[in-house]
């Protein structure tokens, strides 16, 4: 494969941090049997559903790669790449948007939940945000990539 180990591997250890964080959050809610406020329903469910597409995005742009090393950094595929990080970028950004929102919420409804559980609620919000944000890093290292795979097939 004509790019540099590191840098490969650096790709890969971010895809891994995507993964262990959704263990994480998962673990946390699962073992404090968490259940989240009823009043939060709609939007936590949006917040995690454009959390989850933005690994979607970042899945689709890291599988493209291939394509462009074939093409030989020509045509479509190159503009077809460039459209799937500027998707994932945007995505990330709502997922941003979303977060502040959340905690907006949450932030007003303290008083009423046991603190404990709102300490968790916070973590869990952010780790939500979190995988979103290392999915625009899978991104946004995979340009580099590319640029990289451009140099090594002149």
């Amino acid at each position: 494969m004509p790019v540099s180990r590191p840098d490969l591997l650096e790709l890969l250890r971010i895809q891994d941090t995507v993964a262990n964080k959704a263990k994480d959050i998962a673990g946390l809610i699962t073992g404090r049997h968490m259940q989240l406020p009823t009043t939060l329903g709609d939007d936590f469910i949006s917040y995690i559903e454009r959390s989850i597409d933005a690994c979607e995005q970042a899945r689709k742009a890291i599988y493209e790669l291939d394509e462009l090393v074939e093409t030989g950094f020509r045509g479509k595929e190159v503009k077809l790449v460039k459209e799937m990080i500027e998707t994932l970028d945007k995505i990330e950004t709502e997922t941003d948007q979303q977060q502040v929102q959340i905690r907006a919420h949450v932030f007003a409804m303290e008083q009423d939940l046991p603190p404990v559980e709102v300490i968790f609620l916070y973590k869990i919000i952010e780790w939500i945000g979190d995988v979103a944000d290392q999915a625009q890093r899978v991104g946004s290292t995979a340009v580099p990539l590319t640029r990289l795979f451009q140099i090594s097939c002149r």
